[in-house]
């Protein structure tokens, strides 16, 4: 899932053996089970991000 950080400091988080770095106001794409991502997320950290692979925008063509 992709989150965007909003942490006020660069920090580095190590989920399954596998680095992830933090950084203010980027998203990043990370394993929502992952108890520390639940965590930063909870404490505001994390904020979630829609998936924009499941929305789609409608355009009007004009023919209506």
């Amino acid at each position: 899932m992709r989150y965007k950080v909003k942490l006020t400091y660069p920090t580095i988080v190590v989920i399954e053996q596998k680095e992830y770095l933090l950084f203010p106001g980027h998203e990043v794409e990370l394993p929502d089970s992952a108890e520390v991502v639940k965590t930063y997320e909870g404490l505001g950290y994390l904020e979630p991000l829609p998936d924009k692979q499941k929305t789609k925008k409608e355009v009007n063509d004009g023919s209506s």
